[in-house]
């Protein structure tokens, strides 16, 4: 009978062995496994981290390189001049039209100047100079700079282009045109004495000079900052004469 109890102990000690043993170890194993999942979790958030970071700097250095390789080559699509030409924009990045008031293509382009100039950075500053590549040319100055000279380029300087490329006006004397800023509301006399200013002789020879210097081919072309010159033979068209203006621009405030 004493055996009895004896058994009972030993079977109630067993038993609980067992079951620390069991679930001991499963308590174990679980928090092994928590543990282990949340370092599998904070690798994997600091992986995440670590790739979107990567990919914001393959992103930013492409856009780098895309602006550095933009597909502006000097010598195809714009032309370095040789010797740089002073500007007269002080700070600002000057862009400079060279232009005829009997070229077709000045007078296509015209819309374009206008946006352009409403629309050009603060930083830049837009310049308009006459060409004068021979003495047939001088014409077209001396009309510009007795527009300057009178207040009234703002005003009529899209109307002189109609009048030559619309109208087919040719202006063959200086009475022409007289009578033409007459109609067109300016006093006779005014417009006279224009034609006799010192100052419009002096900016037509200035323009002479300055034609050439630039080393241009034709009309009309943009000068920026006096370094660079394009047109649309080299931009492609005239569109594209304003993208490369645009880069240049860039190019200069960098």
């Amino acid at each position: 009978m004493k055996k009895l109890p004896i058994l009972i102990v030993l079977v109630v000690i067993f038993a609980t062995a067992g079951y620390f043993f069991l679930f001991g170890v499963n308590a174990d194993n679980t928090i092994a496994q928590t543990t282990f999942g949340a370092q599998m979790e904070v690798a994997e958030k600091q992986n995440v981290e670590h790739t979107v970071s990567a990919q914001v700097t393959v992103v930013e250095n492409e856009a780098e390189k895309a602006y550095e390789e933009q597909v502006f080559i000097a010598g195809k699509h714009y032309v370095v001049i040789n010797k740089p030409v002073e500007t007269e924009t002080g700070d600002k990045v000057e862009v400079r039209e060279l232009f005829w008031y009997y070229c077709s293509h000045c007078y296509n382009l015209e819309p374009y100047i206008h946006e352009m100039e409403a629309n050009l950075t603060d930083k830049a500053e837009f310049v308009r100079q006459p060409a004068v590549f021979s003495e047939r040319w001088e014409k077209g100055a001396i009309f510009y700079y007795i527009l300057k000279h009178l207040g009234e380029f703002d005003r009529l300087n899209t109307p002189l282009f109609s009048a030559i490329h619309r109208d087919g006006i040719d202006f063959n004397s200086q009475e022409d045109f007289v009578n033409w800023l007459n109609i067109n509301g300016v006093d006779m006399t005014k417009a006279n004495d224009a034609f006799k200013q010192y100052s419009v002789a002096v900016n037509v020879n200035k323009a002479k000079a300055n034609s050439f210097k630039y080393q241009a081919q034709g009309v009309p072309t943009l000068v920026v900052n006096g370094k660079y010159w394009v047109d649309a033979a080299h931009a492609g068209s005239i569109e594209g004469i304003f993208k490369v203006v645009d880069y240049l621009i860039e190019k200069e405030l960098r």
